[in-house]
């Protein structure tokens, strides 16, 4: 039997997600490859300052995962020349097969993205920052892919694991015609307000979706919404609307900029917590929820909804994304389910890593 060809792995960043996507690659791959015919070895992982180079220390940082202390120094920044090590042990894209995944959270691997994908590179990226924030690069991107025929892919952007991208490509690229796109993006904020809706206090709500891993160590990261408002933004591109950061109407969750947690704590969550009051009436929900229309709006604020439809049966911290079409009429597709943590995030990235390497 001729053997699979091998697809070597360039990963940026091993942190939160980082760590368990190279534990999940190294623990899987002899399944991938019997069942996708996709042989996937480690080139590089890449870290801000430094970098391991080669399979076998991939493995050794897989089995002793953040204790891994073989890291190489390295001279900071995300440049093309961050990838001349990989080129001169593994050979140059024109004669070996490579994959460039980014997990970091950081707009510095934007210039390197798009040059890899000049270079025929297929790229992963689970980074929203680049996509969402960089004015022009998601179009960039896109272009350059289309171009050179080369894989981009960043379901893990929107929904972690959640086939929310796909669907919408799927749905577009079939003819359908998306009409809205609703979303309740933000795994931390469903948490948050799921709990509230049920009528959990909301300093139990908060430390309820930092105990499970939604929120960050600080949940005012959370609370500011702007995990939530680069997805919108992300999906509307999809979509094929020009917007951007500023363009979204954006009704804030706090009432103010709060220095720390802290200060937040007291006189600031209380009048969350009435304000989120008042915005529900009896026999609804509240959720913090995006929107996107075909005529261009894109929303991000506070909305009710009926206990009694699909917005009731939501668990805390379930993602939710419907998408009104024309083909579908008045019932929209519907993608829900766990869209956050590391592991999910990471498990869907490999998703995509195998997707790019069999183009």
């Amino acid at each position: 039997m001729t053997a699979s060809p091998v697809t070597h792995f360039i990963q940026l960043g091993y942190g939160k997600v980082g760590g368990p996507l190279v534990q999940l690659t190294v623990e899987n791959r002899a399944r991938i490859e019997r069942e996708t015919g996709v042989c996937l070895r480690y080139a590089a992982v890449i870290r801000s300052a430094s970098a391991i180079l080669g399979d076998d220390l991939a493995v050794g940082a897989a089995d002793r995962g953040m204790s891994f202390d073989e890291w190489a120094p390295r001279a900071p920044g995300m440049t093309l020349s961050v990838l001349d090590p990989v080129f001169d042990r593994f050979g140059l894209p024109d004669s070996t097969r490579y994959v460039l995944v980014d997990v970091t959270a950081t707009a510095d691997t934007g210039s390197l993205l798009l040059e890899a994908l000049d270079m025929g590179i297929p790229v992963v990226t689970a980074n929203k920052i680049p996509l969402a924030e960089t004015p022009g690069w998601f179009e960039q991107a896109r272009t350059a892919s289309r171009r050179a025929h080369t894989p981009f892919r960043y379901e893990c952007t929107v929904g972690a694991s959640l086939p929310v991208i796909s669907t919408l490509v799927d749905l577009m690229t079939t003819g359908d015609t998306i009409q809205r796109i609703v979303a309740l993006s933000s795994s931390s904020l469903s948490c948050i307000l799921g709990d509230f809706n049920r009528g959990i206090p909301m300093d139990a709500a908060i430390a309820d979706a930092m105990k499970k891993g939604f929120a960050e160590p600080n949940p005012l990261t959370d609370l500011a919404g702007r995990d939530a408002l680069r997805k919108i933004v992300i999906l509307a591109k999809t979509m094929g609307l020009a917007t951007s950061i500023e363009g979204v109407a954006q009704e804030p969750l706090l009432d103010q900029d709060y220095a720390s947690f802290d200060t937040f704590k007291g006189q600031g969550m209380a009048r969350l917590a009435a304000r989120l009051t008042a915005a529900r009436q009896p026999g609804m929900v509240t959720y913090c929820v995006g929107s996107a229309s075909a005529d261009g709006v894109v929303t991000l604020g506070l909305r009710s909804f009926p206990q009694a439809s699909i917005w009731g049966t939501l668990e805390p911290s379930e993602n939710l994304f419907l998408f009104t079409t024309a083909r579908f009429g008045d019932l929209p597709v519907v993608v829900r389910g766990i869209g956050g943590g590391p592991m999910l995030t990471a498990s869907g990235v490999l998703a995509d890593v195998i997707k790019a390497a069999q183009r």
